[in-house]
């Protein structure tokens, strides 16, 4: 496509997301949006959607995520966004910047156009967080030998 650069490694977006396990992912423009309860992110990945959905359905991968720029300094962290909901998708030509224009009007600067994943994280319900604790209190009654 004349004028327009497919994602990469080109000099656009320099701030990532990095799982717990250490799996990174560059982030597009605006690709993380939070509440208390759910984590959306877009990011570029050339990976398969059935191998992100395995990774980012993993709890231990995403119990913490963090957004970090250029120079590895950490600018967000994400805790808790363990439960991988509706949508999973990709988008094989999707903006990763915009055009830029000089004072003329001219381009300056062509758009990035690039494959990305679009996944929504959730914080686990209070009976998932209760089953959790006990499985940890039952654990740690066997190794203390206590009697419940």
């Amino acid at each position: 496509m004349p004028g327009v650069r497919l994602g990469g490694k080109e000099k656009c977006m320099n701030e990532k997301i990095v799982l717990k396990n250490g799996k990174e992912y560059p982030l597009v423009i605006g690709g993380t949006s939070s509440t208390p309860t759910t984590l959306r992110l877009i990011f570029q990945t050339m990976e398969p959607l059935e191998d992100i959905v395995a990774l980012f359905a993993d709890a231990a991968a995403t119990e913490q995520i963090k957004t970090v720029n250029e120079d590895g300094s950490t600018l967000a962290v994400y805790d808790g966004y363990t439960v991988l909901d509706n949508p999973k998708s990709i988008d094989d030509h999707y903006l990763i910047t915009p055009e830029q224009y000089g004072e003329d009007g001219a381009v300056t600067t062509e758009a990035v156009y690039g494959r990305v994943a679009f996944l929504t994280l959730s914080q686990p319900g209070v009976e998932a967080a209760v089953e959790h604790n006990r499985a940890d209190i039952d654990f740690l009654a066997v190794m203390t030998g206590t009697d419940l």
